[in-house]
C-alpha cells in the first residue's frame, strides 16, 4: 500500500511538465486555440517552446475553467529551439480550459514553426 501511494504522488508530482498541446503556425498573422479541458489537471505554471521554425508570438490568452482569463506579456520573437520563461499563473493550481495565440511564421526557407505549450 505504501509503494501504490508513493507512486500515485510521483505521478502527480508538480515538478512533472506535461504537454497540453501544440499547433503548427502559418506565415501570416495567425490565430490558433489549444483546448486544454479538465482531464489535464490543474497548473500552476505554463512554459511556450517552439520546434522547427521561428515564430513571432503577438498575443497569448489563457482561459482557465472558470472563465477567468490571463493575459501573460509575451510579445517575442521566438528562435527555432527556443523557449519562453516560465509563466507563474495567478493564484493557486488552476484548471485551464484553453489557450488562444496571435502568432506567426518568422523565414519561409526555414518553414513552418510549431508551437508547444507545457504545464506543471
Amino acid at each position: 500500500i505504501l509503494l501504490t501511494a508513493c507512486m500515485a504522488r510521483a505521478a502527480q508530482s508538480p515538478s512533472r511538465w506535461e504537454l497540453l498541446g501544440q499547433r503548427e503556425v502559418d506565415f501570416r498573422n495567425d490565430h490558433d486555440q489549444i483546448d486544454v479541458g479538465r482531464s489535464e489537471g490543474r497548473f500552476k505554471q505554463l512554459e511556450v517552446r517552439v520546434k522547427n521554425a521561428p515564430i513571432e508570438i503577438h498575443d497569448m490568452v489563457v482561459t482557465f475553467g472558470n472563465g477567468e482569463t490571463f493575459k501573460p506579456k509575451l510579445r517575442h520573437k521566438f528562435t527555432e529551439g527556443s523557449g519562453s520563461r516560465i509563466i507563474d499563473l495567478p493564484g493557486e493550481r488552476r484548471t485551464i480550459k484553453r489557450i488562444d495565440f496571435n502568432y506567426k511564421s518568422i523565414n519561409r526557407r526555414e518553414g513552418k514553426g510549431t508551437v508547444e505549450v507545457l504545464g506543471r
